[in-house]
Formats: C-alpha cells, sequence, structure tokens
C-alpha cells in the first residue's frame, strides 16, 4: 500500500481568534503587574535590604517593560493604578479613573505659573459641579415624566413645567470615555513589550499600601501631560494606534 502525498503547513499564521486570545493573556498580565507594580510597590523598586530577592526582581523587570513604553502611556499607567484621594462626588462618578479624569480636565485649562496642586483643585471644582449639574438634570427629566405618568393614569391633561436644564461646562461622559481609552492603549502597549512571558507578579506579595496619596501629591512616573483630543488620541500617539481588531480591554467603555 502506498501512501498518498502529504501536505506540511509551513509558517502558517494563528487565526484571528487565536491572536485575539493572545492579545487578552497578555494585557490580562500587563495590567495585574501594573497593578502591583504600583499599588504595592507605589511606582518604584524596593530597595534590597527591604525587599525579598523575588519581589525585587519581578519589580526591576516590570519596571524595564514600563520604561519601554511611551511616557504617556506609564503616565496612564500611573494615574490609574497609584492609590489617591478625591471627593466623594469625583470617585463614584470615575471611580479608578479619577486620577486620570482630574489630568485630563487640568490638560484643558492650561495656567503658567499655577502650581499642580491649584489647577487639580479648579479642575476638582469644575468637576464637582458638572456633577452636581447633571444629576440636578436627571431628576427634573425624572420629576416630568412621573408628572406625566401620573396624568395619564388619571385620564387627564396636565401640562408639565419643564425647567430648562442646567449648563454644563465639562463634558463628564466624555471625559471618561477619553480615561478609558487612555488606560486600554496603555494596557496593550505594556502587553506587547512583555510579550507571553509568564506573570512576573510574585506569589507572595508584600503588604499593599494602605494609605492613598493626598489629592496634591502626584505619583513619580506620572509627571506626563496628557494632550486632550475630542475622541482620538493626541497625534504623538499616532506609534500606538489600535490594531484592527477590536481592543478587549475591560478598561473600555462604549460612548455615544
Amino acid at each position: 500500500m502506498t501512501d498518498g502525498p502529504v501536505t506540511v503547513s509551513k509558517g502558517r499564521k494563528p487565526g484571528k481568534k487565536a491572536r485575539t486570545h493572545q492579545r487578552e493573556r497578555r494585557e490580562s498580565r500587563a495590567r495585574r503587574e501594573a497593578g502591583w507594580f504600583y499599588k504595592v510597590l507605589g511606582g518604584r523598586v524596593p530597595d534590597e535590604r527591604n525587599a525579598p530577592p523575588e519581589v525585587r526582581s519581578a519589580a526591576v523587570q516590570i519596571e524595564a517593560w514600563l520604561k519601554a513604553v511611551p511616557p504617556f502611556h506609564r503616565g496612564a499607567l500611573s494615574l490609574r493604578f497609584t492609590p489617591r484621594e478625591w471627593p466623594k462626588a469625583i470617585v463614584g462618578e470615575f471611580h479608578e479613573f479619577s486620577s486620570l479624569v482630574i489630568r485630563l480636565e487640568c490638560a484643558l485649562h492650561p495656567a503658567t505659573g499655577k502650581t499642580t496642586e491649584e489647577l487639580e483643585k479648579a479642575s476638582i471644582a469644575r468637576i464637582e459641579e458638572a456633577i452636581a449639574a447633571n444629576m440636578a438634570n436627571i431628576e427634573r427629566i425624572k420629576r416630568a415624566a412621573e408628572a406625566r405618568e401620573n396624568a395619564a393614569s388619571e385620564l387627564k391633561t396636565v401640562k408639565v413645567h419643564e425647567e430648562p436644564p442646567t449648563p454644563v461646562e465639562v463634558n463628564v461622559t466624555r471625559l471618561e470615555h477619553r480615561a478609558a481609552r487612555h488606560v486600554a492603549l496603555a494596557i496593550r502597549a505594556l502587553g506587547k513589550v512583555r510579550g507571553d512571558v509568564p506573570c512576573a507578579v510574585p506569589r507572595a506579595n508584600p503588604p499593599e499600601r494602605k494609605e492613598p496619596m493626598p489629592a496634591t501629591e502626584l505619583p513619580p512616573s506620572s509627571s506626563v501631560h496628557l494632550v486632550p483630543s475630542a475622541t482620538e488620541l493626541p497625534p504623538a500617539c499616532g506609534g500606538e494606534a489600535e490594531d484592527q481588531d477590536a481592543a478587549s480591554s475591560r478598561e473600555v467603555r462604549t460612548w455615544h
């Protein structure tokens, strides 16, 4: 019996599903590593006298990967993962993106000669005012809807007096969308740099920093100005444009 011809596939590239799975695995590890480096270690490689060898080795490796990505990506990751204290209204609205949202809003109002603390305080005031205005507008819409519903149930016509919406200076939704996008692209960039090696975070982690940084203290690696843009990253970020595949990170949120 004679065997038939044997076809050998050489250099076959993985399919789209396999590439997506590979990217998601890289980004999952990159997200964990960045979170550990900034949340647990404060964004610094610990001194060899104050940390076990495996912790210092992991920190050195993660720092090297972070240094290999553009500075604006490092800044986004530092702002995303470094614990800081912010007003309840801002944290309730933006959660883990609060620091980055404030930095992006600051960039919309540059001022020469002002300190970072003053810029942040002004940004906080504008954002809190916008959040309060949005809540007031939602409450007005809710009351008007309830009045119409009650009138319909009683089979009578009621003229609902609708107050004009409160003007809002800060587009809260757009800021959150842009912050999430910055973080997602930063995670993707770090995933590309780190490749497919196992996660560098050691199994036995040191205790996480319990005290967040004061709201006026800047993270060590976040002294980068993120240039605002309506929907996209600034032209200087063109080297890290999105891949053809949609971003898989859960950091991305839909915005209309």
